[in-house]
């Protein structure tokens, strides 16, 4: 496996402080879950002052209500995991994978791979038999909703943000720099599946391949070096899912609306179920090809991990 002379693990390592194995996992949960909590308590200060221009505008105050508070806790962790890496760590908060170099060139590479990732899913749904056209949407589709996806998309970035930082730029370089790059991959992702235990509709199967996504976004960071090309494949995962195709997306429906309007049928193992496509095989399959692509390319620069 490859990696480049100055890599995310190194930069890691130049921290004044790593903690531990069971405290890095704590930490990790306690970002969440603080952040999450104290993002509660900002939203509605945050929606208040701007409900009567979303009452003037004619906006869906539903969709607004939850893209703020979205927002608010997905920005608190990120404020949370910053103050730690800049005043504990003693490190820069780029340091953890965002460096300036064509980030926007390598956020947009990282958006188209993820919307043909699930396209690729749904295409498989398709064969299979999987999936229906509905006509009757329970919320709008097709040309009108494009104004409600415009607002949805800021949303899905900085949540996917959120789980990247937390996951792969500061859980899996931590445990790498600590222990062994192995051990921060493998673990960064088990913890990536286990967070995402009490979404509606969880499976076996959604758990193995959450854990087969953490897998594979960490050995695309490892190749690039950087987290803008997996921000945006996990923002255009989730935003594809849920806002072209009309899918759950961890189990929860999006507000915004969607392009199309497919909905899951037959085999909850090949499917999803409610969970979403992400909890069925054809899902798996994709993710399988997509990580042994990318396991293969690093094996080809000849280079191991320690």
């Amino acid at each position: 496996m490859f990696l480049s002379k100055e890599n995310l693990f190194d930069k890691a390592k130049e921290s004044k402080y790593l903690p531990n194995f069971i405290l890095a996992l704590l930490l990790a949960w306690l970002f969440m879950s603080i952040g999450m909590r104290l993002g509660v308590f900002v939203g509605p200060i945050i929606y208040k002052p701007i409900s009567s221009l979303i009452s003037n505008l004619s906006l869906n105050f539903n969709l607004i209500q939850s893209i703020v508070l979205n927002i608010s806790l997905t920005l608190s962790v990120i404020l949370l995991i910053f103050l730690w890496v800049r005043f504990v760590e003693k490190r820069k908060f780029s340091s953890i994978g965002f460096d300036s170099n064509n980030f926007i060139l390598k956020y947009i590479l990282g958006f188209i791979i993820g919307i043909l990732m699930m396209s690729a899913t749904v295409a498989l749904l398709y064969f299979f038999g999987l999936i229906t056209i509905e006509n009757n949407a329970s919320h709008i589709i097709g040309n009108f909703v494009l104004s409600s996806i415009l607002l949805a998309i800021p949303a899905w970035m900085i949540q996917s943000a959120m789980e990247e930082i937390l996951v792969r730029g500061w859980l899996m370089n931590v445990l790498g720099a600590k222990y062994t790059p192995i051990i921060g991959l493998v673990v960064s992702a088990v913890f990536f599946g286990l967070i995402h235990l009490e979404n509606p509709g969880i499976s076996f199967v959604a758990i193995l391949n959450i854990i087969l996504v953490g897998l594979f976004l960490g050995l695309c960071v490892i190749k690039t070096n950087n987290l803008w090309v997996v921000c945006g494949i996990h923002a255009a995962w989730n935003f594809s899912q849920g806002n072209i195709y009309e899918f759950e997306v961890s189990g929860s429906k999006s507000v915004a609306g969607s392009i199309f309007n497919f909905k899951l049928r037959g085999s909850e193992l090949m499917s999803g179920g409610t969970f979403g496509p992400e909890a069925g095989l054809c899902a798996t399959i994709v993710l399988l090809i997509c990580t042994i692509i990318i396991a293969l390319i690093l094996k080809n620069k000849n280079t191991s991990i320690d």
